[in-house]
């Protein structure tokens, strides 16, 4: 009787491969397994397509890759045909993405052929590309995502866009002041407030103000600036979180956690919580 030859069906990995689904993808890539994700979307193209949650948006494995700031995975997604276009129903790309969450692969991605928008624009200081955006049509009061260009620039720290929306008619929305203390950019922070931004309008979803963001910025001079700036400008230190956390509940927090760590960082924190405390005293 003739030897049976065995069939030479899928191996292991590509039974896996085929079973892959949106969600499994994203664990890959935030586990930031090169070799599995390109099995998986040269196995099923369409997952270059699918889309999970990630901070109220859908995202791509692009996106998702994007974030974990690995430019080698972001590399590959880019070889096994992600488009670096892509847009989530917000209107966020990969590169607004990097923007937000990984600096250092805005550039590399500039270089691959993301394209620089007025967000990127914005963010990066650029305020020659930014004014020819706005003279193209494009809006100075908010761009196609869920982040105000005048947001994008605060983020950025750059005064000068930060000037040219707001001549340009750019609303001073509670976003961007969050967003300049969380950085923190006390400059761009003066710069909001005087043109009339809400110091205690609280974030829809978290009920975050400027003063929380700003506690929660790394430690430093340029936290200190902010959070006076914010107390000045009537910031109440007592308003809280959805969670029932306030400025000064977060910055205890802060301030136990780092006490037996470094001392410079642990002197910081300690002057964070005095300087509201006092706030909470005098008010």
């Amino acid at each position: 009787m003739p030897e049976q030859t065995p069939s030479s069906g899928p191996s292991t990995g590509e039974l896996r491969a085929l079973r892959m689904t949106a969600q499994r993808l994203a664990g890959l890539v935030a586990a930031r397994d090169t070799e599995a994700v390109v099995a998986a979307v040269q196995a099923q193209p369409r997952l270059l397509t699918t889309t999970v949650e990630r901070s109220g948006d859908d995202w791509t494995p692009l996106h998702l890759a994007v974030a974990t700031g690995d430019l080698g995975l972001v590399d590959a997604l880019l070889g096994a045909g992600a488009q670096l276009e892509a847009t989530t129903d917000h209107g966020r790309t990969p590169l607004h993405v990097a923007l937000e969450f990984a600096p250092g692969l805005v550039n590399p991605l500039l270089e691959r052929g993301a394209e620089l928008d007025g967000a990127a624009a914005a963010y990066l200081g650029d305020s020659a590309r930014l004014a020819a955006r706005l003279d193209a049509g494009e809006s100075s009061v908010r761009d196609d995502a869920d982040v105000s260009l005048l947001g994008w620039a605060a983020l950025g720290g750059s005064v000068d866009a930060v000037r040219l929306l707001l001549d340009r008619g750019a609303e001073p929305d509670p976003g961007a002041l969050r967003m300049a203390a969380a950085a923190p950019h006390p400059e761009v922070v003066d710069l909001l407030l005087a043109a009339g931004a809400p110091v205690g309008a609280r974030d829809p979803e978290s009920g975050r103000t400027a003063l929380h963001a700003a506690v929660d910025a790394p430690a430093g001079p340029a936290r200190l600036a902010v959070v006076r700036a914010l107390l000045a400008a009537g910031a109440d230190v007592e308003s809280t979180t959805s969670d029932g956390a306030s400025a000064v509940d977060i910055a205890r927090v802060a301030a136990a956690r780092d006490r037996a760590g470094d001392d410079t960082v642990s002197r910081a924190q300690d002057d964070l919580v005095d300087l509201l405390e006092d706030a909470a005293v005098t008010r």
